[in-house]
């Protein structure tokens, strides 16, 4: 099949140190790539929420190989676009060719948490992200100071004098086809919720291609990454009705077509994983970015499983499907 498949370090689900140990195995395991939230505050049923950047960091030292990506960074309110360029810059420099950066426009728990005012529109955060990558885009580029003033961010003198050689490929998060636009032309790669096979490919990737062409970029070598939930429950104990199924706190006018159905999953054996997965693949996706959300169940009997249960299962799955 030839899907490359990663597996997130959920930090709303485990302590810091679970976290890391589940980074070490997955990498065993052999994972094409590692993935972490980045969350002040906790989606619904979390019982922690450790900062994704240093749960990346102790991650990449403690594993040799495997990529690690944020899924996502919202460079806009909580973060000045400068301080994400920087932090990733040396993340890059210190583990050259496996450092990503996934961004988006934000949720309003974590943003709002440490910003005044009223949550902006999605037009709005959309605008912001699309100047929050331009700044960091020039400060990975620029060797000289740089002093510019635009609408949302201002910069003076500003250098990053740590930069690495390779350039942070950077995952843009969409749902609807203007975000999707926004990564062909300043990304350099997508990520998505969306699961609708008409919306995908009748909507999403056209958006993504035309904005790449648009920037005189080739949208055949970005990535399309898909990004699901799963609860493995070999007792098959959990009834769908119990599950948290709206993604969080994202909304926007582009969700109500880009679901053909939940966020999270349940599987019963690999077969099911695999099938998933082939899926996926169908749609059009050749990267998928896989969550362990047994946080998402809501109410009703949970699976009688290890903390690395959910994990172990895909010592049968990925052998089907890379």
């Amino acid at each position: 099949m030839g899907v490359k498949i990663g597996y997130f370090a959920i930090t709303d689900a485990m302590t810091p140190a679970g976290c890391l140990r589940q980074a070490i195995e997955a990498e065993r395991i052999g994972f094409d790539s590692l993935w972490v939230e980045d969350h002040l505050i906790a989606m619904p049923g979390g019982k922690e929420c450790s900062f994704a950047w240093t749960v990346m960091s102790s991650a990449l030292q403690a594993t040799k190989k495997v990529p690690f990506i944020t899924g996502v960074t919202a460079p806009i309110m909580r973060y000045n676009p400068a301080i994400v360029a920087q932090a990733f810059a040396t993340m890059g420099a210190m583990y050259p060719g496996r450092v990503g950066l996934g961004v988006g426009t934000g949720e309003p728990p974590n943003e709002m948490a440490v910003y005044g005012g009223a949550w902006p529109s999605n037009n709005t955060r959309l605008e912001m992200l699309e100047e929050a990558l331009m700044v960091m885009n020039t400060l990975w580029t620029s060797a000289t100071p740089v002093t510019s003033a635009g609408k949302f961010y201002t910069l003076k003198d500003a250098v990053l004098l740590t930069r690495p050689k390779e350039k942070v490929p950077v995952y843009v998060s969409a749902i609807g086809p203007r975000a999707a636009d926004l990564a062909g032309r300043l990304g350099d790669h997508m990520i998505t919720l969306a699961n609708n096979p008409q919306y995908i490919k009748g909507e999403l990737f056209p958006a993504l291609e035309a904005g790449a062409r648009e920037a005189g970029r080739d949208p055949k070598i970005m990535e399309r990454v898909g990004h699901f939930a799963y609860v493995y429950d070999p007792d098959q104990v959990v009834l769908p009705e119990n599950l948290q199924q709206d993604a969080g706190t994202i909304s926007g006018g582009a969700m109500s077509k880009a679901f053909a159905s939940g966020f999270i999953s349940i599987f019963h054996s690999a077969e099911d994983f695999i099938r998933k997965i082939e899926e996926m693949n169908r749609m059009g996706y050749d990267h998928l970015a896989i969550a362990d959300q047994r946080m998402g169940i809501v109410r009703g009997t949970r699976p009688s499983l290890d903390e690395a249960a959910g994990l172990k299962i895909w010592k049968e799955v990925l052998p089907h499907v890379q």
